[in-house]
């Protein structure tokens, strides 16, 4: 592979994790707001004896923007689960077969997902909405798409970084 290539590669690399970054720190922002909206919804209820009307379906919105942010980031970090067998018993010459075949499923498997959240949201325009104040699902589904969008980005990334290291170490591989 040619170093031009190499450099094209770490740069994407380099700016899919800038992008990991703001999807944490909006993730963190998300916390904090659920947060926030617990510890008044607790208050109201049970010091005042008045629940706020509605705060279940804030609770519901932020936490989809929550979960977007941890798909996207959890998908930069490699905070999945994986049990490496393949490599105990077969060795590098292996996996690069194996994780070229779960990186492209992956790969279309998150573009799937992210491609079905766009095109049809939840399926039916008006029946996304919260219970009680009545918010469209849509744009939090946007949002999810977006989310494994960069996740897919960062799978399409892994693979050129495999093939281009193919008679290498991958250096994905001691995240995998």
């Amino acid at each position: 592979m040619s170093s031009q290539n190499q450099k094209v590669l770490d740069w994407a690399d380099e700016q899919l994790g800038r992008v990991a970054g703001l999807f944490a720190i909006l993730g963190a922002v998300g916390v904090c707001l659920l947060m926030v909206n617990i510890l008044v919804a607790v208050f109201w209820r049970y010091a005042l004896n008045d629940p706020i009307f509605g705060i279940d379906d804030v609770s519901v919105m932020v936490l989809a923007v929550f979960a977007g942010c941890a798909v996207a980031y959890g998908a930069r970090n490699n905070s999945h689960v994986s049990v490496d067998i393949i490599t105990n018993f077969f060795g590098r010459s292996a996996t690069r077969y194996t994780d070229a075949v779960m990186r492209i499923l992956a790969l279309g498997i998150t573009g799937l997902a992210a491609f079905a959240l766009w095109t049809k949201a939840c399926g039916f325009e008006e029946a996304c909405i919260t219970e009680n104040l009545s918010i469209e699902h849509t744009w939090f589904y946007y949002f999810l798409g977006v989310a494994l969008c960069f996740y897919a980005l960062h799978l399409l990334v892994m693979l050129l970084v495999g093939f281009a290291n193919w008679h290498g170490e991958d250096p994905n591989e001691a995240a995998d």
